[in-house]
């Protein structure tokens, strides 16, 4: 495992256990009413990251899967290019048949 990977799975089972304690804290204390707005923004931001955290606990990596649909998406287009040159081809090799019958029907006469 990369020292990065193993950096983001240690930051994401921190963010994971963060929000864990402060459920365990919400369970056991209530807020006072001025405080309140600012503490449930922060939070809504932290559970908010929430997916991103899973994502990094259950070894997917974001920018990993960005570039697997950019390569994919590259690959397709290529693909497509591809089949079009195809059928360009076989156009032109339908057409050489054409001509070739015709000159041999021509020449008979």
């Amino acid at each position: 495992m990369r020292k990065k990977d193993l950096i983001h799975y240690c930051g994401a089972a921190g963010i994971f256990l963060m929000v864990i304690l402060l459920l365990l804290y919400l369970a056991n204390n209530s807020i006072p009413s001025d405080n309140k707005d600012i503490f449930v923004s922060i939070t809504g931001m932290i559970v908010g990251s929430l997916s991103v955290v899973i994502y990094a606990l259950i070894g997917r990596n974001p920018e990993e899967v960005a570039s697997l649909q950019s390569k994919v998406e590259s690959q397709s287009k290529h693909i497509e290019m591809l089949v079009q040159q195809k059928d360009d081809i076989e156009e032109m090799l339908i057409d050489l048949q054409n001509n070739l019958i015709e000159n041999i029907f021509l020449t008979k006469k």
